[in-house]
């Protein structure tokens, strides 16, 4: 993960794999972060079942946690 504050907007909405790259972890360790029982990170799936997706403001908070 980057040490540096990623250029993330609080309101914007990231896909898993823009997700993954401005922080500089691998999508698998998103899906990780999902199933973490203390700072779980909240995530949803399009109607279809197609793509995963977050809000900047849970992306942000992931990165000053971990």
């Amino acid at each position: 993960m980057t040490a540096e504050r990623p250029d993330i907007s609080i309101d914007a909405v990231y896909s898993q794999a823009e997700a993954a790259r401005l922080l500089k972890v691998d999508r698998h360790t998103l899906r990780r972060w999902e199933k973490d029982p203390v700072f779980p990170l909240e995530g949803w799936t399009r109607r279809g079942g197609r793509g995963k997706f977050y809000r900047g403001r849970q992306l942000l908070a992931q990165w000053t946690v971990r």
